[in-house]
């Protein structure tokens, strides 16, 4: 048994499938298959269920690769010993950021950052709270950002910033015209929505009390993970949907007027940084968490008036 067979058992794992895992690691299909199965004929029991698609874990197995994911973490504990020596911060960190958030947060602190830490790469990924989340407990993401509340075992989240909610108004829509929206006045059926099971889209659910069987009366359904796509709907069509805060930063000038508060106690999302207790990679991981609270404007720092929308995420 060796490290190395332990890197491709996790591989495998991570990519259910031999060709992939294969190619993700540079080697050759039937070298990986060498390589597991000597590993099983050391330890003299079945790691996989190579019937299934994709790949699965046997019993024994599920018991094996929580311990090999613990020795791989020691293991990269020990490789970062050398950068958590020197003063300067440097290495590889690997970030995962919900599509809600990353177009318009990654842009604001990543400049000043690579000028205060030329030698510190980030790998940014756009990817969903479970997935982050599923992925930082491997040891695949070092760490992510997303909105909380979230209830998931084995992580740590990190208050980092607070963004309210805003509707985004067609200027053919009657509600155009109105400074405030009051979520009473808006028909569901003009409401574009994220796709489901989007933590964005939960808390809009949660803010309008949407009914999903009469919103699917609408004539065109358009989901996507894109607030973008959906401004440019509401742009050239009748209809509303729902940003976030830093959403708005960069609007034109010219589209300013479909911004709309949302009228009494506006409703807040609050952003986290999420990532394992006793992370090797700590150090690093401290001056990307700086970075970005000294990116977003001084008001998103501290907690508006009005309630934190749950994400109804329990994992």
């Amino acid at each position: 048994m060796n490290f190395t067979q332990l890197e491709y058992l996790k591989a495998l794992v991570h990519h259910g499938s031999f060709s992939l895992a294969a190619e993700k690691l540079k080697i050759t299909q039937p070298a990986l298959s060498l390589q597991i199965a000597k590993l099983e004929e050391k330890l003299d029991f079945k790691l996989l269920d190579r019937r299934k698609r994709p790949i699965q874990l046997t019993p024994e197995g599920e018991t094996f690769y929580e311990k090999t994911i613990e020795i791989l973490k020691l293991m990269n504990e020990l490789k970062q010993v050398s950068f958590e020596m020197g003063e300067e911060v440097k290495g590889y960190l690997k970030v995962g950021i919900i599509p809600t958030l990353a177009p318009y947060l990654v842009s604001l602190f990543t400049d000043n950052l690579n000028a205060d830490y030329p030698n510190l790469q980030l790998e940014v990924s756009e990817q969903k709270t479970e997935e982050i989340i599923r992925q930082i407990k491997m040891g695949t993401l070092d760490c992510g950002i997303l909105s909380t509340p979230v209830f998931a075992v084995g992580v740590k989240f990190e208050r980092l910033f607070f963004e309210k909610f805003y509707a985004y108004v067609s200027e053919k829509h009657p509600q155009f015209k109105k400074r405030e929206l009051n979520m009473t006045d808006i028909p569901e059926e003009d409401i574009w929505y994220l796709e489901e099971g989007n933590c964005f889209q939960n808390q809009v659910n949660s803010i309008c009390q949407v009914n999903l069987q009469k919103a699917k009366s609408q004539s065109l359904i358009y989901r996507s993970n894109s607030i973008e796509s959906l401004r440019r709907i509401v742009e050239n069509k009748h209809g509303i949907t729902f940003i976030p805060e830093l959403a708005t930063i960069n609007i034109p000038s010219e589209q300013e007027e479909l911004v709309k508060k949302l009228a009494g106690p506006t409703p807040v999302r609050e952003i986290s940084l999420v990532t394992t207790r006793n992370n090797p990679k700590e150090r690093q991981i401290s001056v990307v968490k700086n970075a970005i609270i000294q990116s977003v404007p001084k008001r998103m720092r501290q907690k508006p008036e009005g309630a934190i929308i749950d994400t109804n995420i329990r994992i």
